[in-house]
């Protein structure tokens, strides 16, 4: 098969320009992507719960837990209904937790500074890292409504960056120091 470079770049640099897409539309409407990666969360919880219900169901027969199953695919599916309906609050209560997960981490980061074996700069390192994942945790948890727009528009801002880089790098890529317009034999 024979590709051209820019077929090649063009290929390579599709996942440039889908960040760079999203990114735009993430900082430029974070409510809106906050609502969306909900309903797309709320919609993968109940594919899952249905394919587990009628699995449960159909094999009842054979399975000893499956009324387990069977409960717990109703559950994913009323708990989809639910995101589906509410999305702004199920991001919310997403971002708690992973606020509090932040808090945790920065928690055991400053602890770690305190240790007596660990390099000085691996210490400071360490502390400056659990201070901000401390302060970011806490700022995600003493206000999950804002945080979830100030994290949606810094997830655009890498998507930003990520798709910047990848074109670039791309471009570098498949560009060579006797650049010219040959077909370029690749092997399957």
């Amino acid at each position: 098969m024979k590709l051209n470079k820019f077929g090649m770049w063009g290929l390579s640099s599709l996942n440039g320009i889908l960040m760079l897409v999203f990114g735009i539309i993430a900082i430029a409407f974070p409510s809106l992507t906050v609502a969306a990666i909900a309903i797309y969360f709320a919609i993968a919880i109940m594919i899952g719960g249905l394919i587990l219900s009628l699995f449960a169901y159909r094999h009842r027969n054979v399975l000893l837990n499956w009324k387990t199953r069977l409960i717990e695919g109703l559950l994913s599916l009323a708990m989809g209904l639910v995101i589906v309906f509410n999305p702004q609050s199920a991001a919310a209560f997403l971002l708690i937790i992973v606020g509090l997960w932040a808090v945790f981490i920065g928690v055991v980061f400053i602890a770690s500074y305190f240790m007596k074996n660990t390099p000085d700069l691996t210490k400071t390192f360490g502390l400056i890292a659990g201070l901000v994942s401390l302060v970011l945790g806490l700022i995600i948890v003493l206000n999950p409504f804002e945080s979830t727009r100030f994290v949606v528009v810094l997830i655009g801002i890498y998507a930003l960056a990520f798709g910047v880089f990848t074109m670039v790098y791309s471009s570098k890529f498949f560009k060579g120091p006797n650049d010219n317009d040959e077909d370029i034999e690749i092997l399957e």
